[in-house]
């Protein structure tokens, strides 16, 4: 079983991005709340090497699916992890 296998089965109302296949690569770990947090820049990179996607779609990818979905406020929701210059 994977890191992400192991952190998402010992915390079940975690809520997790999906497909787990393409998010579980950019799982960083659990915030101190319960809740996953994910890598923007990991993600972006498994929609590249994992979908096959170049750049400037993986990044469109992200943004009108990915995101959107964290909208719901739901208090198990994920967190998405961005780095800043």
């Amino acid at each position: 079983m994977s890191k992400a296998s192991d952190i998402i089965n010992d915390n079940p109302k975690a809520g997790f991005l999906s497909p787990r296949e393409l998010y579980d690569e950019a799982l960083l770990g659990l915030s101190s709340d319960g809740r996953l947090i994910y890598s923007e820049d990991k993600i972006l990179i498994a929609l590249q090497d994992i979908k096959g996607l170049p750049y400037e779609e993986a990044l469109d990818y992200y943004a009108s699916t990915t995101i959107p979905s964290l909208a719901n406020g739901n208090r198990h929701s994920p967190i998405i992890a961005t780095q800043t210059a």
